[in-house]
């Protein structure tokens, strides 16, 4: 950003992680005021855990009946009902009963048994912002709802008249105006981070089995479930994912990761780029088109591999 001087960060808890603001501009303390009204109005609406928000109410919903929602949560089931489609039920938001009988998540409010063989077609958008249940489903929106709402903050600023800034919702983040550089941590050290690039009016979202402690029958796994498999994804890799919305980018380091040769495919469909990583070093795909180019990490020519970065990360 331009200067330190009229430059304001601010950070809060919510959506389960440290979500931190920053804005320039004579305009930029009311932008952040409302930009955290955003984010806090998706984590009150989208939450798993609150029994009044509309997942709650959702998972409370007999088979057959009409919840009406808010048109934000309705968006974050459009878009989900999309990625679910396209990667033939990879993602798929009817996991949270998975979760539940996994100990991963806690029962819902008042909620009854769920279907076990339910799946996100089970789910039916009505107009209106309305939908009901062709079974009883538990949904979950925790890979998808961290994104949007770093996109409900980003329009918030810029309606404010803020025309540089930066969201990052626990590494979800999105970055317009000034160019910003980006570190991704090291799949072995997650105190070490790496030079990433510089992305502007961009998305980015990582997701990572690098750093989870759980174990299953003494593997290590981590809460995110395949769900056609019925199993928790043991998968020591990092996922980063460049997209023009933060929410494409959230949902599709999900994708990458459950349904590895659809995503290729997929990525070219959002205009998305994907960069994993594991102990050899990085892959970098920019969809079916593209070639898939790997960099070892610490290699003898960092700067050549940090160029390829700047190229695929910039938009062009």
């Amino acid at each position: 950003m331009k200067s330190r001087s009229n430059k304001i960060c601010r950070a809060r808890p919510l959506l389960g992680t440290l979500v931190e603001i920053g804005a320039v501009g004579p305009n930029a303390a009311a932008g952040i005021d409302a930009a955290f009204h955003e984010v806090e109005t998706v984590h009150r609406l989208m939450s798993f855990h609150e029994a009044n928000s509309d997942v709650s109410r959702i998972n409370r919903a007999s088979p057959g009946e009409v919840v009406q929602i808010d048109r934000r949560t309705y968006e974050v089931l459009s878009c989900a009902e999309t990625m679910s489609l396209l990667s033939n039920g990879a993602f798929d938001v009817t996991v949270g009963g998975k979760l539940v009988a996994k100990g991963l998540l806690p029962k819902p409010h008042g909620a009854e048994l769920f279907a076990q063989n339910g799946s996100f077609e089970d789910v039916v958008l009505l107009p209106d912002d309305s939908v009901t249940l062709m079974r009883g489903v538990w949904i979950d929106l925790g890979g998808i709802a961290k994104g949007y709402a770093v996109d409900q903050a980003v329009m918030a600023l810029k309606k404010c008249g803020v025309a540089s800034g930066v969201v990052n919702a626990g590494g979800d983040l999105y970055v317009f105006g000034d160019p910003q550089p980006i570190h991704i941590r090291h799949p072995d050290h997650a105190a070490l981070v790496m030079p990433f690039g510089v992305i502007m009016d961009s998305a980015v979202a990582s997701s990572s089995g690098c750093y989870n402690d759980r174990r299953e029958n003494g593997v290590a796994v981590e809460p995110l479930v395949e769900p056609r498999r019925n199993a928790c994804l043991k998968w020591k890799r990092g996922v980063t994912v460049i997209a023009p919305r933060c929410i494409i980018a959230d949902a599709l380091t999900k994708v990458v990761r459950l349904a590895p040769r659809r995503a290729p495919k997929i990525l070219s469909h959002f205009g998305a780029r994907a960069v994993i990583i594991d102990r050899r070093g990085m892959r970098i795909s920019r969809g079916e088109r593209s070639e898939i180019y790997r960099h070892k990490l610490g290699g003898a020519d960092p700067n050549g591999f940090h160029s390829d970065i700047r190229n695929n990360v910039m938009p062009h």
